[in-house]
């Protein structure tokens, strides 16, 4: 029998309500649609429509058949007033779903394209779950999906992105269904050096004891452990850049005090007068702290660099030959730099260079000094290039510690971005050798302690002389500044004031080692070759010094009279008072000078040029 038309309108009608029904109760789109962002998941949706059609069908039954209509009525109104606050609580919970949706799993869905190309964008929303308290991503994958190549990665990257942080991957491509849920790494552990350490504890001196010759503990690290650094190689000098407070004198005393247990020599140049003067009296220390002797310090300097050149020779006739370590520490370099150019300035004679040619010492030192165990550790508030003499010494310092320090001093000394934060704290240092770096906390003691420590260690270890081929100079006596002068007259200065001045123990290294510019008062030989000045028991010694600073001690007994003005005049006039040399440098007596520039009444300046003139057709 032939189907009409009619037939066919029945039959497609309903298979139409047989689909409708189907997504009805199984909570699907009626459309056929995929469901909006945030909507209900589709259990829940279709438990709605199942309550709603049991509902529909017992109202109507009661309403047609049983004829209750009250009954209806206050159940249908019951059910409303239950059915608003549950509605109106869900629509407020699925307002932050959608916002979740809308502002992060559709985006990143979409972002899944050229990963998951095998998907639409429906499937790929689908294949997205992200709670919304964002504690995992889950993406499940298309059957058979495979690496194509760094796609695992690509993906991590995208998640990473999105999510912030950083976000570990476990991939399941072995059961079905195939899936990749990601959750964020947990930060690891902030580790910090500990904020005091003791020297004298055991963990540190068991690294002390434990260290070969040329290695020295700098602190603990983050982990709590010792660090040990050699002095010898690429890494023999050591740089300083610490802004005040930030532990240098702890680390120079700490520094000094395994240098002793190693039998070396250590030369302290020190303008500061704080960080290592509690080593005055320990053997093998030779301290220059007196800021009023910036000669001193200068000889001191010459003398390593001597010492340097006659190590490099019997090194050279003798290759194996091992040398006791002989280390110089410039504390506050960046002072010391700037008087030692003022005194070069007022002490240099005519036709000398206008620079500053201690710093040619320091460079052979650091050039020369390593292969025969001499060593210089530089202590700088600021590691500026000019605070090294603009020689190009700053890059020769292979290790460099800093602390206490801002942005700008890291980029010129380093030179890395970013900058690492500076921990203010007394101590804290940070190791840069290379492109390797470790904070540290430097081991803290007494000075006190440091320095009955070293004595002990001298009397256990012993310590030699052999390898040095010269003395350390003397030490001139400490002069008293200029407010702590009593006006008194000229040459009848109380003693007491100047041995006031003087540190404890360093008289008797006086009477011991007599300071190198004291010499007798002897007249000059005729005749003598070398300028030398025989030496005559009877006659007292007395200190001689520089023009200059006979011109700034002459000035304040109110004789005023320039170094350069005596330079003209022992040049040009016979009877100028004579010299000495010592250590090529030609130096006067105070009271010779005193006398000599103490006329009854004051010359004229007009006038003593032309007696200069006078003088000067005399000698014609």
């Amino acid at each position: 029998m032939a189907q009409t038309k009619f037939d066919k309108q029945l039959e497609e009608g309903l298979e139409q309500g047989v689909m409708v029904f189907g997504r009805f109760v199984s909570g699907a789109p009626l459309d056929g649609e995929p469901r909006g962002p945030g909507s209900l998941p589709r259990w829940g949706i279709a438990l709605v429509r199942l309550v709603f059609l049991a509902w529909a069908g017992w109202a109507a039954w009661m309403w047609w058949w049983v004829k209750d209509h009250d009954r209806v009525i206050w159940v249908s109104i019951i059910a409303a007033v239950v059915a608003v606050p549950v509605v109106v609580v869900g629509a407020i919970r699925g307002r932050g779903r959608r916002q979740h949706m809308r502002a992060l799993v559709i985006p990143m869905s979409l972002a899944l394209k050229e990963l998951l190309s095998g998907w639409d964008d429906q499937q790929r929303l689908r294949a997205l779950t992200v709670p919304i308290d964002r504690s995992f991503v889950a993406v499940r994958l298309p059957d058979g999906w495979h690496d194509p190549g760094g796609f695992k990665d690509q993906m991590r990257e995208l998640v990473q992105d999105r999510m912030g942080g950083l976000w570990s991957g476990e991939w399941n491509l072995k059961n079905h269904p195939f899936n990749v849920v990601f959750t964020p790494q947990k930060p690891r552990p902030k580790l910090e050096p500990p904020e005091t350490v003791d020297f004298f504890s055991d963990e540190v001196q068991k690294a002390i004891a434990a260290c070969e010759p040329g290695q020295l503990v700098l602190g603990l690290d983050e982990r709590q452990r010792p660090v040990v650094k050699a002095m010898t190689g690429e890494t023999a000098m050591w740089a300083l850049s610490v802004g005040s407070g930030g532990g240098k004198s702890s680390f120079l005393q700490m520094i000094i005090t395994q240098l002793v247990r190693q039998r070396a020599t250590v030369i302290g140049i020190d303008v500061k007068m704080a960080s290592i003067n509690c080593f005055e009296g320990v053997e093998g220390v030779h301290l220059y702290t007196d800021p009023g002797n910036i000669g001193d310090m200068r000889s001191a300097i010459s003398w390593v660099a001597r010492e340097v050149e006659a190590r490099n020779y019997v090194k050279k006739g003798n290759p194996r030959k091992d040398f006791d370590r002989l280390t110089l520490i410039l504390e506050e370099g960046n002072e010391f730099g700037d008087a030692s150019k003022e005194w070069w300035n007022e002490n240099k004679e005519k036709g000398e260079p206008a620079s500053d040619p201690i710093w040619g010492d320091i460079a052979s030192i650091m050039r020369m000094g390593r292969h025969v165990n001499v060593t210089i550790i530089g202590v700088f508030q600021d590691l500026r290039e000019a605070a090294v003499g603009s020689r190009g010494l700053r890059n020769m310092f292979r290790m460099i510690l800093m602390g206490n320090y801002n942005a700008n001093q890291w980029k010129m000394i380093v030179n890395t971005t970013p900058v690492p934060e500076s921990v203010d704290r007394a101590g804290r240092m940070m190791i840069i050798e290379g492109n390797r770096r470790v904070w540290i906390q430097v081991p803290y003691a007494d000075p006190d302690a440091f320095r009955e420590h070293s004595m002990g260690l001298r009397t256990e270890f012993g310590y030699s002389t052999e390898d040095l081929y010269g003395a350390p100079p003397g030490r001139s006596p400490q002069r008293l500044p200029s407010l702590l002068q009593k006006s008194t007259p000229l040459f009848q200065r109380d003693t007491t004031l100047e041995r006031q001045a003087v540190p404890a123990g360093q008289d008797g290294d006086a009477e011991q080692s007599p300071p190198v510019n004291m010499v007798k008062d002897a007249p000059v030989e005729p005749g003598s070759s070398d300028g030398s000045v025989p030496v005559d028991e009877a006659v007292a010694e007395v200190e001689l010094l520089p023009l200059a600073e006979i011109s700034r001690r002459l000035a304040v007994e109110g004789i005023e009279v320039s170094a350069e003005l005596m330079r003209q005049h022992k040049r040009r006039r016979k009877n100028f008072p004579a010299g000495h040399v010592v250590n090529d440098k030609e130096l006067f007596a105070l009271a010779d000078l005193a006398e000599y520039y103490q006329p009854d009444e004051p010359v004229p300046a007009e006038q003593d040029g032309q007696d200069d003139s006078e003088q000067e057709a005399d000698d014609e």
